[in-house]
């Protein structure tokens, strides 16, 4: 008796210390978790304070987050990690590795069904592509994250994806030159403004919006409605210590400044920005800033520091290959995009063949074909064989045409390079001559090579990489002789029609310079006693020929010095390019000056 109760006794010590030992590892366990939480929170917090100002310090964030959610399983900590990691390189301007770790952090949220990380991933992935110009990528990443922020009813995510769109739309605008979709992307910045105005908690997304409203009242030379917004963004930048939004606002307002004639101020804006972005470490942003300031430094007359910037900037652009690896960034999307399409089509095939075992019986009736499927089993893998040999090939003619596109698009890109640097050179020459002669030379050389420029420089932004569309390139050309005799176009008349769509590059070259020697002519002149000079040009395709005629107001064109080719260097190159084309060039008298000239466009020395 008395055993069986001290036997009962060490039972209940036992049990007593077993309870004890689990509470406490329970303890130790809950301590633990939460002590891993309050870690990652804090690096959370710090990734989101480093996030545009120290791209080192985010990836060394980044690889612990992710180290931690590795060893602990922690799907969230594992995508955020890879998400802070692809906004550091973006913010580096290593796209590579930036779209790399982007579509691995996007994969791993699609897959564990994080979706709330989504829409800033597809943020990271559309602003990268709207860096390489790729817009069409950057409205179609927008949209995706717009449809995850909409489905989880986030409206922070809602706020930051309008944003991204409009941001997108106004950058397509400017690029095409298309004033209906800048505008569209002015009401797309105020619908979600006004939504983050009405949440206090959102006060910080505002920044962008202010900078970018900003930017677009610029543009439109609303200098006041431009001043009231970036004044908002300064003040909100400093408060939330946006550094990177710091860099834009101070932009703005250089722009601001400079358009109302203070250049001393509107550089020393510029410097400020271009400090920042060189202490934050973003690259791009570097670029574009040198771009400004070499427009700054001309406007100011500031040739020889212009000269220093727009070096900079193109040291940057080419260490940076905008154009080379844009097709690379965009396919590491591209194939992540076309594996989940075909991980989709597994899944079907896989639907697809229980059902087949299922009707198996059925389809033993076919046992009686056989014989003829053997047959043309035979022939199919005779096809198919012929099949990948050929789309092997079709694939290298593709590889091969596209880098021979991308090539000729650099080719372009660097003659135009070269070109405006003559340009500029001619220019800071110039500027020291004190001979007005000696000057009309090196402005009218300096004018035939900004000709020449703005072909190469329309060339490598199109797809078509040596076929000129006309009616741009006579618009930017009309505007650029403008420009250089210090015209407005509100106070001359311009009847511009163009009938022809596109021409080869070695027949718009020559025409193009035709265009300008004539023109200038007529501005240098024919309009001194002209109280609203007027120009009238056609090039039109007639019976099998294009025609090209040029007509001003002026008092009329002297025929001897036609004749006499050798009193005037324009009308000899005029003469010499005209027989360069195989085409017949009059002057025809009466009141202005009327220039014709015809070109045969099925010219056989030509085609061959």
């Amino acid at each position: 008796m008395l055993l069986r109760y001290l036997y009962s006794i060490l039972l209940f010590v036992v049990a007593i210390f077993f309870l004890s030992s689990c509470e406490k590892q329970k303890q130790l366990a809950e301590s633990g978790d939460k002590a891993v939480e309050e870690e990652l929170a804090s690096l959370y917090k710090k990734a989101e304070d480093y996030g545009n100002s120290s791209p080192d310090s985010l990836i060394a964030i980044g690889n612990r987050v992710l180290a931690t959610g590795n060893r602990l399983n922690n799907h969230t900590a594992i995508v955020r990690g890879e998400k802070f990691i692809a906004r550091a390189y973006w913010n580096m301007a290593n796209h590579t590795e930036g779209m790399k770790h982007a579509v691995t952090a996007l994969r791993d949220a699609e897959k564990w069904g994080i979706l709330s990380e989504i829409p800033n991933i597809y943020g990271i992935i559309g602003n990268m592509h709207k860096e390489k110009q790729n817009y069409d990528m950057a409205l179609d990443a927008a949209d995706k994250g717009m449809n995850i922020a909409k489905t989880l009813k986030d409206t922070s995510s809602i706020i930051f994806m309008i944003r991204l769109k409009a941001m997108f739309t106004q950058g397509l605008g400017a690029n095409t030159k298309d004033t209906a979709m800048i505008h569209r992307s002015l009401n797309m910045h105020l619908d979600g403004l006004k939504i983050a105005e009405m949440v206090p908690s959102l006060e910080r997304a505002r920044i962008p919006y202010y900078n970018n409203i900003a930017q677009v009242y610029v543009k439109r030379n609303q200098l006041d409605s431009a001043e009231y917004y970036v004044t908002k963004a300064i003040t909100l930048a400093k408060k939330y210590d946006q550094q990177s939004s710091l860099t834009y606002s101070y932009t703005w307002l250089s722009q601001i400044l400079n358009r109302r004639g203070e250049q001393a101020l509107s550089l020393d804006y510029l410097q400020k920005a271009l400090l920042i972005s060189q202490q934050i470490q973003q690259p791009h942003r570097q670029m574009e800033l040198y771009d400004y300031l070499m427009e700054g430094y001309r406007s100011a007359g500031k040739y020889k520091e212009a000269l220093g910037a727009y070096t900079r900037y193109s040291d940057i652009r080419d260490s940076l290959q905008i154009l080379q690896n844009v097709r690379q960034v965009g396919e590491l999307q591209v194939q992540y995009e076309a594996g989940k399409k075909d991980r989709q089509i597994s899944a079907l095939g896989e639907v697809n063949e229980l059902r087949s075992k299922q009707t198996a019986g059925a389809l033993a009736v076919l046992v009686l074909v056989l014989g003829l499927s053997a047959v043309m089993f035979s022939q199919y893998r005779v096809i198919r064989r012929n099949n990948v040999e050929l789309a092997e090939n079709n694939r290298k003619i593709s590889e091969q045409s596209a880098k021979m596109q991308l090539l000729m698009k650099e080719l372009h890109h660097r003659v135009k390079n070269n070109l405006q640097i003559v340009s500029n050179l001619l220019s800071l020459q110039g500027n020291r001559l004190t001979d007005d002669d000696a000057k009309r030379i090196i402005k009218a050389g300096q004018q035939r090579i900004e000709t020449m420029s703005i072909i190469h420089r329309s060339l490598y932004s199109q797809e078509t990489v040596n076929m000129v569309n006309m009616r741009d390139y006579i618009n930017d050309l009309l505007d650029s002789i403008m420009q250089s005799f210090g015209i407005d176009e509100h106070d001359t008349d311009l009847f511009i029609m163009v009938g022809v769509e596109e021409l080869e590059v070695d027949i718009a070259m020559p025409l193009g310079l035709i265009i300008n020697e004539w023109i200038t002519n007529s501005f240098k002149h024919a309009f001194h006693d002209v109280k609203r000079p007027s120009i009238t040009l056609n090039l039109v395709e007639i019976r099998n020929q294009m025609q090209l005629e040029i007509k001003d107001n002026g008092p009329g064109f002297d025929v001897r010095t036609w004749e006499q080719a050798n009193r005037s260097f324009g009308v000899r190159l005029i003469k010499v390019l005209s027989k360069q084309l195989e085409g017949q060039c009059r002057v025809i008298q009466g009141s202005g000056a009327f220039f014709q000239l015809e070109i045969p466009l099925n010219s056989p020395r030509r085609a061959a």
